[in-house]
């Protein structure tokens, strides 16, 4: 029997409570790798330590300013995780810790894998400071989250020879379909409660293409005017996504719900006919979809889905398969792109269906955590 492999997680900030692919991207790793090949080590403070079996150890002060108070912290955190768990090797959850990869490489002689999501990647490429740049090369391995982070990754310098590919996954046991109350539905979505549901799952800035869906929902209500487009999330774009389904007459057709609760997604998702996300690249914000764990969770609940073009969404959409992709500028075909959806049931079924083989086939987390777990485990032989 191989004895298996442990390592150390280093999520400074991307852990829940904290929303967002990337603090899902981790808590489901290490809930799925378990105790005996992972411990995590975060700055992001919680009422508890982590889930049933997850060894997580919430050191603020590891990770806090001024630097003599980090350097404190971050050295109690070590001796205290090196004392109790004895990790082989260290995985960094983003560029943005890869110096502390390098530190603990120089002094503890561990090799260390980092992931790349894609914005972090181009905004080293477009930064000033080396730091990110000499850690992402320094790697023993990176982990890239769609083919689009492959290549950007080359961009930076990094050798083909050092770069997995390795997608997010998709808890297929939680996001599945099932029939939503006729209570719940009112609660959500009030007076339209009876309608057909576009929706998209995400936070409100300009790369996620809310304003494209809004300026293609008056075509989608000419022919299917029983439609309602719920929006989920929050952000800095809400008040200019009101004003412009204002601008655009369907201000009564938009609904905006900020508050969900991430236990409350499934239902969300349960909710709709078909999910929406026209994500686009914004290069000079340094802001792209890497990928988009949540068209893997749409499709995980039998929805069929509509993404943009863009990033390495590609690889979380396969196009006329399990979703349609289309040019995140064109909201003409954007519309008709959903109002084709719309009109064939049997077609959105089999969406749907197909998407959610794929996502059981190919993304469920016990298939990615297998698939670090081999990545973590050959650069530990390999040093």
């Amino acid at each position: 029997m191989v004895t298996p492999v442990k390592s150390l997680l280093i999520s400074s900030t991307y852990y829940p409570p904290d929303v967002g692919g990337i603090s899902r991207f981790m808590s489901s790793l290490v809930s799925a790798l378990g105790p005996e090949r992972v411990c995590c080590l975060t700055g992001i403070r919680a009422s508890n330590r982590g889930g049933l079996g997850e060894r997580v150890y919430r050191r603020p002060l590891a990770f806090a300013e001024p630097k003599l108070i980090q350097a404190v912290g971050w050295g109690a955190a070590v001796a205290e995780i090196f004392l109790r768990e004895r990790p082989q090797a260290v995985q960094l959850a983003t560029l943005y810790d890869g110096y502390l990869g390098m530190w603990l490489k120089r002094w503890l002689g561990l090799p260390f894998v980092i992931y790349a999501h894609g914005n972090e990647v181009l905004d080293a490429m477009q930064g000033s400071w080396n730091g990110h740049r000499q850690a992402v090369r320094a790697a023993d391995c990176v982990l890239a989250n769609s083919r689009f982070t492959v290549e950007l990754l080359k961009q930076a310098g990094v050798s083909s020879a050092r770069i997995e590919l390795v997608h997010p996954g998709c808890d297929i046991e939680r996001f599945h379909a099932a029939p939503v109350l006729t209570d719940t539905r009112r609660s959500i979505l009030g007076s339209h409660a009876s309608k057909q549901v576009i929706l998209t799952v995400g936070r409100l800035v300009p790369r996620k293409g809310h304003d494209l869906m809004i300026r293609a929902l008056p075509l989608v209500l000419k022919r299917h005017p029983d439609t309602v487009y719920l929006i989920v999330g929050s952000g800095p774009a809400k008040p200019m996504l009101e004003q412009l389904a204002d601008e655009m007459g369907v201000r009564d057709s938009v609904l905006i719900r900020e508050n969900v609760a991430d236990a409350d997604l499934p239902t969300v998702y349960n909710l709709c006919d078909v999910f929406v996300m026209p994500s686009r690249e914004v290069l000079g914000s340094c802001d792209v979809e890497g990928f988009g764990i949540v068209f893997l969770e749409a499709n995980a609940c039998g929805k069929p889905v509509v993404a943009g073009r863009s990033g390495g969404i590609a690889d979380a959409v396969v196009d006329g398969e399990t979703g349609l992709l289309v040019p995140p500028d064109s909201p003409e075909v954007l519309a008709e792109s959903i109002a084709r959806i719309l009109s064939d049931k049997g077609y959105a079924y089999e969406l749907g269906r197909r998407g959610r083989q794929r996502a059981v086939q190919k993304f469920s987390w016990d298939v990615v955590a297998g698939r670090v777990d081999d990545v973590v485990t050959s650069i530990v032989v390999k040093n």
